[in-house]
């Protein structure tokens, strides 16, 4: 069994930033994309595609609109043909901050007798995934020296080999726990209110941190917070069913962040041994019943939040009661929030309101009361409820549906930029946001009109749109429903709330960037 020596450079890193690999011959250009995903300590959360210029070959893992210029293959092809027969090619992942790689292919090694891939030598540190593209790496480091992650080569290899071995029977917490690097432990700590860790060496850091999640107490109080679709998925992964689909890989974070479940490639996740043990013991009947309470209580809060920003306890309990068999009283539910507020903390509870958590921040929240209509809150169906708690709060439409065909027909807008327009423009609108705030949103992200007739039409898609959105100003209602019922003229739009930009912490609690939470949906 032979093997390529490959070279793999950050294109535009001054000075270079690079990591010499050994890649086994007879694999796929889709795991060839998985080992430099984990070479540089990325999550595989975005597009990618290779490109062999001068042969002009393109390798993409779906199919595409294809452009004449290349000919195009999918990556479940092996690598061999293409990269033996050339000194260079070009990897580019995340078509938006536009990671492009310059691959040498340095050597062929033919005595090569690992059926797994190696990094032998490496120049540069860790660069954070979702930073802007190297140059907004260059830009975080002018502001803080945090962003310098040292990269541990011996840790990345040992996650390379055991990314192909077959599972063991136990995996146990510690050698989880081994492979990830000083920042993701401290995030886990952190996650869990751990504080005066960031000075302790990597071993005894991550023992400490383990103890603490191990904690009956704390693993207990964690898991009770977890939604059903979490805990199903967990469970899959606990009985060793590893696979999780693309499209149900999101409902993994809340757990992952906590530390209880680690993710491999290809959207595989492995769950310790100790952490299994652990669940199980706590797993009760009166467990069962008490978590799944919880979480439907959080998915009405979730709804409630999305659809009103400020809402009275009383609103929720008349939408949960007019549901629900067993009736909820205002003492369980601030007892549910108390619960859920240390990891799930969508809402603050301030002046006797459930408060978003971004208004409460900010304390603009006072000003959105005055600006609200005064009419009745609108009670939402029960699947408006499921949608928007599946969904971060965000409620697809038909209209948002003939938008996004309008942006990927017309406008040649990525797939994978549709989630995060549409999430924009429902909370622009929501909050009485006009059009030219639309217009400029598209601008910014690099949408432009080439025609009047495009500008006409997407006019009356987006007329459309804002008719039919449920507006937090309206108190939930949608525009047309406020004249149809006779109630006031939708009030003016909201001027002084501070946005939340796709890099800041997301305030759903999950421990992700807001544009990798609820910036997107599943």
């Amino acid at each position: 069994m032979g093997a390529y020596q490959l070279k793999i450079t950050i294109k535009g890193s001054k000075p270079p930033i690079w990591r010499r690999i050994l890649v086994p011959e007879g694999i796929t250009f889709e795991k060839l994309h998985q080992i430099i995903q984990t070479a540089f300590c990325w999550a595989d959360d975005h597009l990618y595609q290779f490109e062999f210029r001068s042969e002009g070959v393109r390798v993409v893992p779906a199919e595409e609109d294809r452009s004449q210029k290349f000919q195009y293959i999918l990556t479940d092809e092996t690598i061999d043909n293409l990269v033996s027969g050339t000194k260079k090619f070009t990897y580019i992942y995340d078509f938006g901050d536009n990671w492009e790689h310059v691959i040498q292919v340095e050597d062929v090694i033919e005595d090569y007798k690992e059926n797994y891939a190696q990094v032998v030598k490496f120049k540069g540190d860790v660069i954070p995934e979702d930073c802007g593209g190297i140059t907004g790496y260059y830009e975080l480091l002018k502001k803080s020296s945090e962003y310098l992650k040292e990269y541990d080569m011996s840790a990345i290899n040992k996650c390379l080999n055991q990314n192909v071995e077959p599972v063991p029977e136990e995996i146990h917490i510690a050698d989880i726990y081994g492979c990830y690097d000083k920042s993701s432990v401290i995030e886990i700590a952190k996650r869990h209110g751990l504080s005066g860790i960031s000075k302790l060496k990597k071993e005894e850091l991550a023992e400490r941190t383990i103890a603490h999640i191990l904690d009956k107490k704390v693993m207990r109080h964690y898991f009770l917070c977890a939604r059903d679709s979490e805990i199903k998925l967990f469970e899959q992964v606990a009985a060793g069913d590893f696979k999780v689909p693309s499209f149900e890989s999101e409902e993994m974070d809340f757990l992952y962040a906590g530390g209880y479940v680690t993710a491999g490639l290809n959207n595989h996740f492995m769950a310790a041994e100790e952490i299994i043990k652990a669940y199980e013991e706590l797993n009760t009947p009166e467990f069962i019943e008490e978590r799944g309470r919880l979480s439907k209580i959080g998915d009405y809060l979730c709804a409630a939040n999305s659809l009103y920003a400020v809402t009275p306890p009383s609103v929720l309990l008349e939408t949960f009661n007019k549901y629900e068999d067993k009736k909820l009283t205002v003492d369980e539910l601030l007892h549910a929030h108390e619960l859920l507020l240390p990891y799930r903390c969508m809402v603050a509870y301030i002046d006797g309101n459930f408060v978003d958590a971004a208004l409460a921040e900010q304390k603009s929240f006072e000003e959105l009361l005055r600006m609200q209509k005064k009419v009745p809150y609108y009670i939402p169906t029960q699947l408006e409820i499921r949608f928007m708690a599946d969904n971060a709060g965000f409620l697809m439409t038909d209209e948002l549906s003939q938008l996004s065909r309008f942006l990927t027909g017309e406008l040649n807008v990525p797939d994978e930029m549709i989630p995060y327009i549409l999430r924009q423009i429902q909370a622009e609108i929501s909050l009485g946001g006009q059009l030219q705030e639309v217009m400029a949103d598209f601008e910014a992200a690099g949408i432009i009109f080439e025609s009047d007739e495009q500008i006409e039409k997407f006019t009356s898609i987006i007329t459309d749109v804002w008719n039919h959105t449920r507006m937090v100003l309206n108190r939930g209602h949608k525009p047309y429903e406020m004249v149809m019922k006779g109630l006031e003229e939708v009030s003016a739009q909201r001027k002084n709330i501070q946005k939340i930009y796709p890099n800041d912490p997301c305030p759903c609690g999950s421990g992700k960037k807001y544009k990798k939470c609820c910036g997107k949906r599943n």
